[in-house]
């Protein structure tokens, strides 16, 4: 019993030396988009691969991801973490009667690795508005469960 373990400490002593600390470490971020209300939300994110990137930039130059979070539901996006080094909520519209009537709104700023969030974290977007039939708000709130 004590072998096994003895030669798991070796390993994992000797991997930073060669330069291997990615083997222990996680490689992925993830998004969450939550709509915990009754209408579907239209969503446009970028992500980007430059953690110094500005909105303009993720804009143009970024990955554009476009999803309808249905209502009550959570859309789950995950890349690598060089692939996610910055992401925005550039517009998110809530739906009604599949028509863009309702509300909108973006994120307060972009989101960093490295100030914001890290490699291996989750991002939740929640989509916040009023249980009413006519809402006119949206809040973005952002978290990072762990």
């Amino acid at each position: 019993m004590i072998r096994p373990i003895v030669m798991l400490l070796t390993v994992m002593m000797i991997l930073p030396i060669v330069g291997c600390t990615d083997l222990l470490q996680p490689s992925q971020t993830t998004i969450e988009l939550v709509n915990p209300g009754r209408y579907p939300v239209q969503v446009t994110l970028y992500l980007g691969q430059n953690q110094l990137s500005t909105w303009a930039v993720l804009a143009t130059l970024g990955e554009e991801i476009e999803r309808t979070v249905a209502a009550g539901e959570t859309i789950t996006i995950t890349r690598k973490c060089d692939e996610l080094q910055a992401a925005v909520i550039d517009d998110a519209d809530v739906m009604i009667g599949g028509v863009d009537i309702g509300p909108s709104n973006n994120s307060d700023a972009v989101l960093r690795d490295g100030t914001d969030f890290g490699c291996g974290d989750r991002i939740r977007f929640t989509f916040d508005y009023p249980d009413v039939v006519l809402p006119t708000t949206l809040d973005i709130e952002v978290s990072y469960p762990g």
